[in-house]
């Protein structure tokens, strides 16, 4: 099989057979574990080469991010807006009705902890088609110069603000790619170094300073029975290594809510320690709130001084609503501080389209329904595995379409296919899949209200799927993690 961007000459067969155990014996040797749905231990998917990714496509990611996280806190801000933007969705979206009367909350009784803590990815693939409206009708949210836009070829999937899987596990696949292409004399130094742990580390002891108090701890929010726990432990020990006076605990809101109290400062107390930062790792899932109790804790969190990571705020920024918003004639411009910057950040855009009830959402319905397949329905969910295609949108549509506003569309966006082998624990045998990467740029930032203290780009994360999957979830046993490889 040819991988021409690693080398001009066939990568044999004999080659796979020897790297598949390497790969298997360094993942487990560094620690890139998890826990499947048995509890048994597994190494974490992977690919056994790193995917091809256009220097300047990459470059190019890199350089928007701070403009994404400036966009992503500036409209936080701006409460008549996000009201405004959201009001449809919460009507129809209980899940984000409830972030939202969080978000209501502080802001209507003051958020007594101006400092935030933002750990954001934006996630791309390579398009290489036009869009849904192309065929059908000039409305909806297209930017406006489309040979642009086309230029650049990086389109947005979508932005996450909370709970980024994989930070640990994306800095080791690199390491474990370069070393593998060493073993068969192939160049390795076109992988590029990962510093998304280092940075991810580095920002949540930032957060921890700022608070201000030795005896604080940093505070992982997790699910009860995480099985990505290893990934967390990874970020958690990093943290240690570059100072050893921070403490981490891990608890989950319905610990915090048994076991948490407010003092009159606001300061908040779990098990009789004072929280610095609430770093989220769950929250972000309607199963993360399976009653009341764990809705009061986020609440009851969000209200107190502790630096929140994310807070409610950026976390309804997420939302695909918002996504598809910002998209909208004008917006950009509204929060960005200067043209480039807007430009920037639009030229990433593709097709998003509101189905809010009403004669445009009628019309973009009906543009949808005629050509399904060059569309996706998103619902307001993170986490993987909630985007409807094909078929299924029909349905979904039809069967309910009162219920519309829970959802947005978007363009498909029609990537660049490669070659690659997934390696999971379970196979005995890999064989070469057509492949599709996704790159996903990390942001930190930290902000005292309108005051910004740190804003960078801090690394990357690229996950595989093969083209049989419409959706790529790792753990889900769709895509495995994966490493650019510089043309």
């Amino acid at each position: 099989m040819s991988l021409s961007h690693i080398s001009d000459n066939e990568i044999s067969e004999d080659e796979v057979k020897y790297l598949v155990p390497e790969g298997r014996d360094y993942c487990l040797s560094h620690g890139m574990v998890y826990n499947d749905s048995k509890g048994n231990l597994q190494h974490v998917p992977f690919t056994l080469f790193p995917s091809p990714f256009p220097q300047k496509l990459f470059t190019a990611a890199r350089e928007v991010q701070m403009d994404f996280n400036l966009l992503v806190h500036k409209v936080s801000q701006d409460y008549e807006f996000t009201k405004n933007a959201l009001l449809s969705t919460i009507a129809a979206d209980p899940f984000t009705s409830k972030l939202f009367d969080i978000y209501d909350k502080v802001w209507q009784l003051g958020n007594v902890q101006p400092i935030s803590l933002g750990i954001f990815r934006s996630d791309y693939l390579i398009d290489t088609t036009g869009g849904l409206h192309d065929e059908c009708c000039s409305c909806g949210n297209k930017a406006e110069d489309k040979d642009v836009v086309d230029s650049i070829y990086i389109k947005q999937v979508e932005m996450n603000t909370i709970a980024l899987g994989g930070i640990s596990f994306s800095c080791l696949v690199p390491n474990m790619h370069r070393y593998l292409l060493q073993l068969i004399g192939r160049e390795e130094s076109k992988v590029p170094q990962n510093h998304a742990l280092d940075e991810a580390a580095d920002g949540l002891i930032r957060a921890w300073e700022l608070y201000g108090s030795a005896s604080a701890v940093v505070m992982f929010v997790v699910e009860p029975d995480e099985v990505n726990v290893y990934d967390q432990r990874l970020l958690e020990y990093r943290i240690k290594d570059r100072n050893s006076a921070v403490r981490v605990i891990r608890r989950s809101l319905t610990d915090i809510f048994k076991n948490s109290e407010m003092d009159n400062d606001k300061c908040l107390f779990v098990d009789g320690l004072e929280v610095a930062v609430a770093y989220f790792r769950a929250g972000y899932a309607p199963k993360h709130y399976p009653t009341e109790k764990e809705w009061s804790a986020r609440l009851t969190v969000e209200l107190s001084r502790c630096i929140k990571c994310p807070t409610v705020a950026h976390q309804l920024m997420g939302t695909k609503k918002m996504q598809q918003v910002l998209a909208g004639p004008g917006i950009l411009e509204r929060f960005l501080p200067d043209k480039d910057s807007v430009d920037r950040v639009r030229r990433t855009f593709t097709g998003l389209y509101t189905l809010d009830l009403g004669p445009e959402g009628d019309h973009n319905m009906e543009c949808c329904l005629s050509m399904v397949q060059k569309c996706v329905l998103k619902p307001q969910r993170e986490g993987g595995g909630n985007n409807i295609y094909g078929e299924d949108i029909r349905h979904t549509l039809l069967s309910n379409p009162e219920s519309r506003s829970q959802y947005i569309l978007m363009d498909r966006i029609q990537p660049e296919i490669n070659k690659n082998f997934l390696v999971r624990q379970e196979l005995t045998s890999v064989h070469v899949s057509d492949v599709i990467p996704e790159l996903g740029i990390v942001g930190i930032f930290i902000s005292r209200g309108e005051e910004i203290l740190l804003n960078k780009e801090g690394g990357y994360l690229v996950r595989t799927k093969t083209t049989e999957h419409v959706d790529g979830g790792v753990f889900a046993g769709r895509a495995a993690f994966d490493s650019p490889y510089m043309v």
